[in-house]
């Protein structure tokens, strides 16, 4: 295995109660820009601003339909055209409500090369996956039940087990440091995750940059922690005893600030993914709208995978925490057990993330993977397909 010299000391992370490891995401990192964006995000409010789950029935929805230059999503999540392209209208899909999702065959092998977009398109949202929310576009299913898990799926190295050891590699925060986002697209190859966070900068751009270079993409949604609300993951966190619409609005709003993601994971989230009863419709709509749906490991006695089940929700959960403390040796470390975990069960998937040490190092590791024998693989595909027969 690798081995790496000592790194500088690390970024502070307060962990939340109860927790194995603290998430992806440091909210110090959100207070900054929320500082340097004039206030536009404050993390001290007890209740989140919300917006009612609405659409004016009188106004056709925009989807975007760009050509080289993708359109862009401007910073409060909302189609903004940035370059050549154009904005098409389509008919409205509606007024959004919540649903419960049907068992979904995952398509074969043959049928998923056939959907997934082509690497020179895949920075452009499909309109057959894309619905006009109350802050901006949000993904659905096609008319003929295409799921965004599939068509926005990066395909694997290999199909099929034959024995091989598989490796998911997640690096979370992405959108939030500018230098560490370009960073992590420059020197990461396609076949790492990336999980942006809906409190990001110019997040249509790092979109854009990121699936062109063949990256499946995820969008880290903020739960409810316990110690809530000093122990605080920003404005739209989705809450315990507030109501549908409500934690609706505020997952819609995180939804929007995005495209072309596979999925959805977790930041923070202790009490949340420990009621099932608040969890349960959440994850029906998550399920419903065609994505996924990583837990990112950090949370004790958590409800999601029997709630996932129930919601037939396509799930999975991470092994290892890879900067949980923010030096090159346990780094090394963490890498070197996720190598020995995949190897033992054939599979293990890592949490990291876009600090400029760690990246270096996962660059490092992902290099040297064919010498260890292990094959990193995107997400989508190893996830479960609850309901599939």
């Amino acid at each position: 295995m690798p081995s790496f010299d000592d790194l500088d000391a690390p970024l502070g992370q307060k962990p939340e109660k109860s927790t194995g490891f603290r998430p992806v995401l440091v909210s110090v990192a959100f207070l900054a820009i929320a500082t340097i964006g004039g206030g536009a995000y404050f993390f001290t409010s007890d209740k989140p601003q919300v917006e009612k789950p609405t659409v004016t029935e009188n106004k056709n929805t925009l989807i975007a339909k760009v050509e080289a230059s993708a359109t862009l999503l401007n910073d409060n999540g909302a189609g903004a055209e940035s370059g050549p392209g154009e904005l098409t209208e389509i008919e409205p899909e509606g007024k959004i409500t919540e649903h419960v999702a049907a068992p979904t065959k995952r398509p074969s092998n043959r049928e998923l090369a056939k959907i997934r977009q082509k690497l020179t398109l895949a920075h452009i949202p499909d309109k057959e996956l894309s619905e006009q929310g109350a802050t901006g576009i949000i993904p659905k299913r096609s008319p003929d039940g295409l799921r965004a898990m599939d068509v926005y799926s990066r395909p694997p190295l290999t199909e099929g087990n034959f024995g091989i050891a598989r490796v998911v590699l997640i690096v979370g925060g992405m959108g939030i440091s500018q230098t560490g986002t370009q960073q992590a697209i420059k020197q990461l190859p396609g076949e790492v995750t990336f999980a942006f966070a809906p409190y990001g900068n110019s997040l249509g751009r790092w979109m854009q940059a990121a699936r062109k270079s063949g990256h499946e993409l995820l969008l880290q949604i903020p739960m409810e922690p316990f110690g809530y609300p000093q122990n605080n993951p920003g404005i739209h966190t989705l809450r315990t005893g507030v109501s549908l619409d409500e934690n609706f609005a505020s997952l819609h709003w995180s939804m929007s600030r995005l495209t072309n993601y596979v999925g959805v994971m977790n930041y923070l989230g202790g009490k949340l993914m420990g009621d099932d009863k608040a969890l349960r419709p959440i994850f029906d709509e998550i399920a419903e709208r065609g994505l996924l749906f990583v837990e990112d490991g950090s949370i004790n006695n958590s409800s999601g995978e029997e709630t996932a089940k129930q919601s037939l929700l396509p799930y999975t959960k991470a092994h290892i925490l890879i900067d949980r403390v923010n030096t090159r040796a346990e780094i090394a470390k963490q890498l070197n057990l996720l190598a020995k975990e995949a190897k033992r069960t054939g599979l293990a998937i890592g949490v990291a993330n876009a600090f400029p040490e760690s990246i270096k190092m996962i660059a490092q590791f992902v290099r040297k993977a064919k010498e260890l024998k292990l094959e990193i693989t995107p997400v989508s595909a190893i996830v479960s397909n609850p309901g599939e027969k």
